[in-house]
């Protein structure tokens, strides 16, 4: 093969390869916005998670007495799915930061069965639909 022959193989390359390194950029951008978002929407849901609690029980010093009700009242507070360590760490802010996975996931199980919880997929909940 000549050059003149590579040359139209190379033009053609050379413009994927920009294009590609367009996307890689776009693309770049695209996750560093919602990495942003996300950290955001992690503190707001943090804050809406201590306000709750601030107005519910724990704002007279009193968390709700059984398990079971502390995690409905999270979930609830939370106000969209909860992973099992999200449901925790929301129970460590309600004043319970001993709980653990396996009885939280337990309960959460309990909850699912009872209609008090919904089960989104495996290790994911969320407050009852009314």
């Amino acid at each position: 093969m000549d050059g003149e022959a590579l040359r139209p193989e190379l033009d053609r390359v050379s413009s994927q390869l920009a294009k590609a390194r367009i996307e890689y950029a776009s693309l770049g951008a695209r996750i560093a916005g919602l990495e942003a978002q996300h950290s955001a929407l992690q503190s707001a849901l943090q804050s809406a998670l201590r306000k709750a609690v601030e107005r519910g029980p724990a704002a007279t010093g009193a968390a709700p007495r059984h398990r079971t009700d502390a995690i409905v009242a999270v979930l609830a507070a939370s106000g969209s799915e909860m992973s099992i360590q999200d449901v925790i760490a929301g129970l460590g802010e309600t004043g319970r930061p001993d709980e653990t996975y396996d009885n939280v996931a337990a309960d959460l199980a309990y909850l699912s069965e009872r209609g008090r919880a919904s089960r989104v997929r495996r290790g994911v909940y969320a407050a009852a639909s009314a």
